[in-house]
């Protein structure tokens, strides 16, 4: 009978569990030094690009150019109304932590009324960074996506960009 119990509860675990979408992980790219987090959110790939979403493998960036920090398959949002509510934060420090350049959500407007779910599964965070910035310094790059709806949603990318 203890036997029974014990199979019920370990088959409900693994039922309750298989139900939640919750996820976490942590990766670097070897190549660029991109370091990503993400917690609630589950999420294919994060990674460096030109401004055409090509894959880099390097993080220096040629002064007055446009990258891009992209994450791919975003899903788990908390909808409402069936909506997802994706916002993107950026915030860009010299080497002394200075900050250079901060938004607090360059999504604001793309994302104010909702976007259908598989709308909003590919996100990117784009920059391109021309004088004052310096050639032959390196900026420390901090991208935030998260959810609208739930603060515990998100995806932290990070990278030192040497300009060329």
């Amino acid at each position: 009978m203890r036997k029974t119990h014990l199979l019920l509860a370990f088959g409900l675990a693994v039922i309750l569990s298989a139900g939640c979408q919750f996820s976490a992980g942590t990766k670097k790219d070897l190549k660029t030094g991109l370091s990503t987090s993400y917690n609630g959110f589950t999420v294919r790939d994060v990674f460096l690009a030109n401004f055409m979403a090509q894959h880099l493998t390097s993080n220096k960036i040629p002064l007055n150019s446009t990258f891009l920090i992209i994450a791919t398959r975003v899903e788990n949002y908390t909808l409402k109304d069936g909506r997802a509510y994706p916002g993107c934060e950026i915030t860009i420090k010299d080497k002394t932590g200075k900050v250079m350049g901060h938004i607090d959500d360059v999504m604001a407007d793309v994302s104010k009324n909702g976007l259908m779910p598989e709308s909003a599964t590919t996100l990117s965070a784009r920059a391109t960074l021309r004088p004052p910035f310096v050639k032959g310094e390196t900026y420390h790059v901090a991208v935030r996506f998260f959810d609208k709806q739930n603060a515990k949603n998100t995806i932290n990318a990070d990278i030192d960009i040497v300009l060329q």
